[in-house]
């Protein structure tokens, strides 16, 4: 089926969308299976979207209810929220996918939707005091997960699993993240359908399409299908580059990189790994245990990559430049055709639409051939979803919040995936399998969120200093890491 088909059938789909309370099925509900990723990147195509599954909702009216959504506002940046509220139709796909879906909810329903967006980047301290105050003053909130593990931690959020007509289980709740995401069963935040910037903070890896072939290399696209997409695979490609192009016998903004980088790597490189830095154990609740043989073998790779300065070129390593933020520098050195890959989150995509070059994307790659699986790191500047512990209506909420869920899949889901990042921002229909992919077998690690004395981001501040002693780093913290990690399940545990 041609790429102008499916979205043909999508734009009937959303056309002649109706909300009831029965509910069609569409093969696993769930969408997990023995093989989760093969199950989920399935789910992930235009093509599966074009079957609408119904929720299992009763006939309300809400009598134009305002429901809040309390989000982060313009101080977030690019990370400010986009899929929440649309004032009008402009002819940007996720703005009027987001305005037809809040219509149709609304008109269903008889409610009004109502963004509230954060004054400043604090949306921790107004939660807290909306729920000192028992005022209802948001029906849900949206901050990035940094916060939301510490409104959750402090008992302010309502866990979702006991929210009614919330069922999780519905693809548009994203399984990976609903499974990630608890400790001790419960769960307080998570993503789906309803969002889109979760998607944005996935990591990835960028490549120049020109430079692979003007230096008559293997296309990552290939070596991803081949089963050779490694550490060792990545690491060989960029230092068979890598040029000091002025011959001045230093590297800096104006020189030939493997890749351009960034210290959040060492994180997604270990989680790449199919490595922890926060595992659960039998009960639901987590620990930390980076000291395997395997998880110190994958830190000296990834040392290999991110402290060779000759083949890196990482924005946290440098200084402004002009105009031009470090972030900004480094991106610039890519869209110049002077880096081979760039290895990032997929946001980093829709900023480079002017580029150029054609660019492609692949998965981050996996440690070794042996790993089955690739995996994802998502950022926890990504967006969440959240009930304050003083909504004074979890019924009417959980039936707004599933209606805008669902809906959101066959709305703002495919102007998303099919029409922003398929039809704008990627090259290639290559791109587009391995954005599958890559969205299939993402990784939410608590360590990142609650960063308890540090653990989250151990990886990254030994990068600070290039130490590579990762083994008595991580030894003289682990006492404080796991008094800090415990005293979080035990305020969980208080919590209903």
């Amino acid at each position: 089926m041609s790429k102008k088909i499916i979205c043909l059938i999508i734009t009937a789909a959303i056309l002649t969308s109706v909300f009831s309370c029965s509910q069609k099925t569409n093969g696993n509900q769930n969408g997990t299976s023995q093989n989760p990723g093969e199950t989920i990147a399935a789910d992930t195509s235009a093509a599966s979207t074009t079957e609408k599954i119904l929720p299992d909702l009763p006939d309300s009216n809400f009598n134009g209810y305002e429901f809040k959504i309390y989000s982060k506002g313009p101080a977030y940046n690019e990370w400010a929220s986009q899929d929440i509220s649309a004032s009008e139709e402009t002819g940007e796909p996720i703005n009027d996918a987001v305005y037809k879906r809040n219509n149709y909810v609304e008109d269903k329903l008889n409610i009004k939707i109502t963004e509230v967006p954060s004054t400043s980047g604090d949306m921790v301290s107004p939660v807290k005091k909306s729920v000192a105050a028992g005022d209802n003053s948001y029906d849900a909130v949206v901050p990035n997960m940094f916060d939301q593990a510490t409104l959750a931690a402090s008992g302010n959020l309502t866990d979702l699993k006991q929210v009614p007509y919330i069922n999780l289980s519905q693809p548009w709740w994203d399984q990976k993240a609903n499974a990630d995401l608890t400790i001790g069963g419960k769960l307080f935040f998570t993503v789906g359908d309803l969002f889109i910037m979760d998607n944005d903070a996935t990591w990835l890896v960028i490549f120049n399409k020109k430079l692979i072939a003007d230096l008559a290399l293997e296309t990552p696209y290939d070596i991803v299908k081949n089963g050779k997409w490694t550490f060792d695979k990545l690491i060989e490609m960029c230092k068979g580059v890598s040029k000091d192009l002025n011959g001045d016998g230093k590297m800096d903004e104006n020189d030939f990189y493997g890749n351009v980088s960034q210290g959040e790597n060492m994180t997604a490189f270990y989680l790449a790994a199919q490595e922890k830095i926060a595992n659960k154990d039998a009960n639901d609740l987590p620990y930390t245990e980076m000291d395997t043989d395997r998880s110190e073998s994958v830190i000296a790779k990834i040392y290999d990559l991110m402290y060779d300065n000759n083949t890196s070129y990482n924005y946290w390593d440098i200084k402004a430049i002009g105009d031009l933020q470090p972030f900004q520098v480094c991106q610039k050195v890519f869209e110049d055709d002077r880096a081979l890959f760039y290895i990032t989150a997929l946001q980093i995509v829709i900023r480079m639409r002017n580029m150029q070059t054609n660019f492609g994307i692949v998965p981050m790659p996996k440690f070794d051939a042996n790993q089955q699986d690739y995996a994802h790191y998502v950022h926890p500047t990504a967006s969440a979803l959240s009930i304050p512990v003083s909504n004074h209506g979890l019924d009417r909420t959980g039936i707004i919040l599933e209606a805008l869920s669902a809906e959101s899949r066959y709305t703002v889901r495919p102007a998303y995936y099919d029409i922003s990042i398929n039809g704008k921002f990627l090259r290639d229909e290559e791109s587009i399998g391995m954005l599958d992919i890559i969205l299939a077998t993402r990784v939410f690690d608590l360590a990142t969120m609650f960063n308890w004395k540090g653990l989250g981001t151990i990886l990254e501040d030994m990068y600070r200093t290039k130490s590579r002693d990762f083994v008595s780093t991580y030894d003289k913290k682990k006492d404080s890491f796991d008094t800090a990690i415990s005293k979080t399940v035990e305020e969980f545990q208080k919590l209903g």
